[in-house]
Order: C-alpha cells, then sequence, then structure tokens
C-alpha cells in the first residue's frame, strides 16, 4: 500500500526508452557491392561472348575469308595494286564491312558459264575490277566496287 505523500517507485516515473536499433549499414553496403561485381561480370560475359570470346584481340566479328562465300552488300579486302587480275583475284579475301581492310563491296556474285558479266549488272560500273574463281575450278566471278 501506499500513502498519497509518497511516490511511485523511479522505475515507474521514467520508463525507459527502448533500445534503439542498429542500422544494418555493413549489410547494405555488402549486398550493394555484390549487386556491382554482379552485374559487372555479367556485362564482362555479354561483351566475351558477343566478340567471340576476345581471345584473339580482334575488335570486328570474324567472317568466313573465302571471297566466295560473300553475297551482294558484303564486303572484301583485295590489293589494288596487284596488277593482273589473277594476282588481283589470288588477293581478295572476305572481311566485316567494319573492317578498316575493307576495300571492296560485292555487288552480285554470278556463274562466269553462263556467259553473263558483270557489265549486266546494275549498278556495276565498266571498269571496276572482277574477282575471279581460280582456285576451286567453278566458273564464278564476284562483281565489285570500290568503297568510297
Amino acid at each position: 500500500m501506499t500513502y498519497p505523500q509518497q511516490q511511485p517507485p523511479i522505475w515507474q516515473q521514467y520508463p525507459v526508452a527502448p533500445p534503439k536499433k542498429t542500422p544494418k549499414t555493413g549489410l547494405i553496403v555488402g549486398i550493394a557491392a555484390a549487386a556491382v561485381v554482379v552485374t559487372g561480370g555479367a556485362i564482362a560475359v555479354t561483351v566475351a561472348i558477343t566478340t567471340g570470346g576476345g581471345s584473339s584481340g580482334a575488335s570486328v566479328p570474324q567472317v568466313d575469308p573465302d571471297p566466295f562465300s560473300a553475297q551482294a552488300g558484303d564486303c572484301i579486302s583485295a590489293d589494288e595494286d596487284a596488277g593482273s587480275n589473277g594476282a588481283f583475284s589470288a588477293s581478295a579475301v572476305r572481311v566485316h564491312c567494319s573492317d578498316s581492310s575493307a576495300n571492296y563491296s560485292v555487288i552480285a556474285q554470278l556463274a562466269s558459264g553462263s556467259g553473263s558479266d558483270c557489265n549486266s549488272v546494275p549498278g556495276y560500273e565498266y571498269g571496276n575490277p572482277v574477282v575471279y574463281d581460280f582456285k576451286s575450278g567453278e566458273s564464278r566471278e564476284l562483281c565489285v566496287m570500290p568503297r568510297g
């Protein structure tokens, strides 16, 4: 029993506030760092896959170097100063159009034995080089135009 002039005990007069929760800053920073690492890794893998693994150091995708694998719109690299048509044709290599050595665009691929020639191809200008297939024994030719 308490008397009217008596005060209640101190713990009843001033209730103690519950303890504050400590922020989990370390956990938040750790999760953010892990997310950055995972995202960076995913980007690196995507770039490696897109560029063919990046092991060769090449910045352009690989294409079949056979010039006769090219279709209209593809690009080739050939020695402009080869001299003869045989040397020019022998120097021709299919490359990606973003390659700095791509100096000719393919207009058409024709079967030489059919009697048609590049002069009959729309867009081809008389006097531009023709790549002949001397290696495979097939009668094929590529009508090409210099890239400008």
